[in-house]
């Protein structure tokens, strides 16, 4: 077999493993765990039993690597972001890009913060879950950098980007859920929110405003 041979089977079977996941994603968050066999997630693929046991081997592993595979995406998407002088700026500009994955992977993100019930999967997901909360460095980077900008006073970064997760997160639990009341766009419920939560740790509000209007 050829070099070329053999990097287009690499793909194929990358591919092949990226639909079986985004398949079983699906099926766990629409119809729950008892749900997700070997068989249905086949059948929604177009492939055989043999191909899941293949690339995971149990549907343990793959519900693991289901919650690797999402932050990986997520850490993908944030990558994307445009690095701005301003760093507030880059922070919004992270927060926008975080809300993007929520929106275009919306059952995968439910599976990867525990928003579906995976009952016996459960245990080995939630030490998977602490693996990878690598992905949000960024979040905590930004905020360390306006920090030295003088722009969010005296804190301490990790424990803002909890603050900011919370927020964050929050939001995208009731958009995706479908609970905010109208007005519930971005501009009418998470923007006034950063936009005290800058404002409270110190940053002139003008300033805020600035940053968190060249993306929202």
């Amino acid at each position: 077999m050829s070099l070329r041979d053999k990097r287009m089977q690499k793909n194929a079977s990358q591919d092949m493993k990226v639909r079986l996941l985004q398949a079983a994603a699906k099926m766990l968050a629409e119809e729950g765990v008892k749900a997700l066999t070997t068989r249905k997630i086949a059948t929604a693929t177009g492939t055989s039993t043999m191909s899941v046991y293949t690339h995971f081997g149990s549907i343990q592993n793959l519900v693991s690597e289901m919650v690797n595979f999402g932050f990986a995406q997520l850490d993908m998407t944030l990558n994307k972001t445009t690095q701005h002088e301003d760093p507030v700026t880059y922070l919004v500009g992270l927060t926008q890009a975080y809300i993007q994955f929520s929106r275009e992977n919306p059952h995968l993100y439910a599976i990867m913060f525990g928003c579906v019930h995976l009952g016996e999967l459960r245990t080995q997901e939630s030490n998977v879950l602490k693996e990878n909360l690598y992905t949000l460095e960024r979040i905590v980077q930004a905020i360390q950098v306006s920090i030295e900008h003088n722009r969010f006073g005296d804190n301490v970064a990790f424990l803002l980007a909890n603050q900011w997760w919370t927020i964050v997160h929050g939001f995208v639990l009731l958009e995706t859920a479908k609970y905010l009341l109208p007005p519930n766009d971005v501009t009418k419920v998470l923007k006034p929110l950063l936009l005290n939560f800058f404002v409270g740790l110190g940053d002139q509000k003008d300033q805020a405003l600035n940053s968190l209007t060249v993306y929202f």
